[in-house]
């Protein structure tokens, strides 16, 4: 599969605005199963245009199994999953990739807070008498 999605996104990774194509989600897991899409995430901090990125990738990529996301649009909860659970389908540089991803965690542990409820906020929330 993975050989597969990196010849198929081979036009796509030749811009010199993308750095990495991931793959995440339950094939990265191996959870995989019959009913699972394919996530492939492109990793492009410098892309001055993101919709002509994306229109680019919808022209490569035809198969309604494969859900494209670009890393910078992602929610940062989701941006961090993609860091803890991927695969490298192609890279440009592993090191920049992480040091990029490096600022994410930053962010993420800065605000990690602000995205966990404990049990009794939760509570509150839900109480009736709020």
């Amino acid at each position: 599969m993975k050989k597969r999605l990196k010849i198929d996104l081979e036009p796509i990774f030749k811009r010199s605005d993308v750095i990495a194509i991931l793959l995440y989600g339950s094939l990265a897991k191996d959870e995989y199963n019959i009913r699972s899409d394919i996530d492939v995430c492109i990793v492009a901090p410098n892309c001055k245009d993101h919709k002509l990125l994306f229109r680019e990738l919808l022209s490569v990529v035809r198969d309604e199994k494969i859900d494209l996301r670009i890393f910078e649009f992602m929610p940062l909860y989701l941006k961090m999953e993609v860091i803890k659970n991927h695969e490298i389908i192609d890279v440009k540089d592993e090191l920049d990739l992480y040091e990029y991803f490096y600022f994410i965690r930053k962010l993420f542990k800065d605000q990690e807070h602000r995205q966990r409820v404990s049990r009794d906020e939760m509570l509150y929330i839900f109480s009736v008498d709020n």
